[in-house]
């Protein structure tokens, strides 16, 4: 049961990026290629056609190049063998509307610890990163179309993150699905086999639920109602709807926990938005609504791909401790305590760098806790003086939104400094910069007790939690972190 866990050889609720290393991501090209994926029904292998549109390009090349001792056979439809060139394999010999056939062995890469564990299976399913089997054109040009179609064993379904191109409902033996840049680029995950698959609409986003297919005590209609929460939550932030058109949600149950709730989570891009979270395979369906884990996941597609982790992190950190409370999943006051027992915790990290060095040596240290809350002390300064300036009118969350108009759809990914600044000419003033330089400079935690004390939230010698209502600022304190009383704009949304 536990075979795909080690898949995540990223850190915790991390996203990361695939970008190849063996060549420019930009030039001439053909305009454009399609995959034909055939998996058998053991699932230990695929059989890929690859066909061009007019020019075949120079050579093809994997995408994640670890994965190329694990393809075999790479030739032309006509039977030709395609010459070895370096990682690759050239193309010089084929004309045009040329098709090239390979096969992907899934248990050599399974096996071989030196592919990242990128793919894993259990029961009747699979779970790899597409960049294990996708090879592309090298050169990757810069406008192109390309989509796949799998053929599939009777009884197996297929689930990836990626828009469908013909209009056809998803998961059928005929869906054709897009790939844009960022399939190649960035992480994502396809799911194949014998699993559950529920698909419905919600806070205007088409919603893929995918449950691995081993034992889970919460039933299909807990699932959804759990999703329906997060996805709701979320999309609070958001004017009512969900910050993306589309999202995959994979949910891993892994056994021996005694009914606690999610263990880790990874929210990725590759093509499209999903999260892949692993769940106590005891959880009842009451005990996962309002999770950390859960909310954070998914805000992350409320922020633009970011290249600092103490902002991609951090913010949206802020950010679940906030719109968990505003759920209503908890009340005001507990929802201010949650907040300062999780700045406490990144105080207790001793670090002896600043902030922003933290932050990028991180995955180095393991000091996770001081980039994630240190980070969120920056959303959380940045919302309290932003709110008292404007008293009121403006906050982060408009802040937020303005980050997800402005960049949260780019194939790219942005340095924190190019969104400060760019909040910065929106708000009209450097808030949003000196905020954040005054944090990331100092080898100490930021005085977050001095900000909340602003609005009337004290924090007592053993880190209790008063709130005070006559405070000038209360009203404002409030709309921070007050509950909504209801979701109706939310559900209007969804009808």
């Amino acid at each position: 049961m536990l075979a795909l866990i080690p898949l995540l050889a990223c850190r915790h609720d991390l996203e990361a990026s695939d970008t190849p290393q063996h060549g420019p991501l930009e030039g001439d090209g053909p305009a454009g290629w399609h995959y034909v994926v055939s998996l058998e029904s053991s699932l230990e292998r695929a059989s890929v056609r690859l066909c061009f549109d007019g020019r075949p390009p120079a050579r093809l090349v994997p995408t994640l190049e670890a994965a190329a001792p694990h393809t075999h056979g790479m030739r032309l439809s006509t039977g030709d063998a395609l010459p070895r060139e370096g990682l690759g394999h050239g193309l010089g010999s084929a004309s045009n509307d040329a098709c090239v056939d390979y096969e992907v062995d899934f248990v050599g890469l399974e096996n071989d610890v030196g592919t990242g564990r990128t793919v894993g299976r259990t029961g009747q399913s699979l779970m790899a990163r597409p960049t294990t089997w996708l090879w592309r054109p090298d050169p990757l040009p810069e406008r192109f179309d390309s989509t796949v179609r799998f053929t599939l064993p009777e009884g197996m379904e297929a689930s990836v993150p990626w828009v469908t191109a013909d209009g056809r409902p998803r998961g059928t033996a005929d869906t054709t699905y897009a790939l844009d840049r960022t399939a190649f680029e960035w992480l994502g995950y396809g799911v194949f086999g014998q699993f559950a698959v529920d698909r419905f609409e919600h806070a205007g986003a088409s919603v893929e639920l995918v449950t691995i297919d081993v034992p889970i005590a919460c039933p299909p209609e807990g699932l959804r109602r759990w999703v329906e929460d997060g996805v709701e939550t979320v999309a609070m932030l958001f004017d009512g709807r969900f910050p993306r058109p589309r999202l995959q949600l994979i949910v891993f149950p892994v056994e021996g926990g005694g009914g606690s709730t999610v263990y880790f989570g990874m929210a990725s891009r590759g093509g499209g938005s999903s999260v892949l979270l692993f769940v106590d395979d005891e959880a009842e369906a009451d005990a996962l609504p309002g999770g950390w884990t859960t909310v954070h996941e998914m805000l992350h597609h409320g922020m633009p791909f970011i290249r600092e982790a103490w902002m991609a992190e951090g913010w949206v950190s802020y950010y679940t401790e906030i719109m968990r409370t505003r759920a209503g999943h908890r009340g005001e006051l507990e929802g201010w305590q949650q907040l300062v027992e999780a700045f406490g915790r990144g105080r207790r990290v001793q670090v002896d760098t600043t902030l922003a060095e933290t932050s990028r040596r991180m995955h180095e240290t393991r000091a996770y806790q001081r980039v994630y809350w240190g980070g969120a002390a920056v959303a959380f300064m940045a919302d309290v003086e932003l709110r008292l300036r404007t008293q009121g009118t403006v906050g982060l969350d408009d802040a937020m939104r303005e980050l997800r108009r402005c960049c949260g759809d780019a194939p790219r990914q942005w340095s924190a400094g190019e969104l400060l600044e760019h909040l910065d000419a929106w708000h009209g003033r450097p808030l949003f910069t000196e905020t954040a330089q005054a944090v990331l400079e100092q080898r100490d935690f930021p005085d977050v007790e001095t900000t909340m004390a602003r609005l009337g939230v004290h924090v007592g010698p053993q880190g209790e939690v008063t709130i005070d209502d006559d405070h000038p600022a209360a009203e404002i304190r409030r709309s921070i972190m007050a509950p909504v009383t209801t979701r109706q704009t939310t559900r209007q949304t969804t009808r």
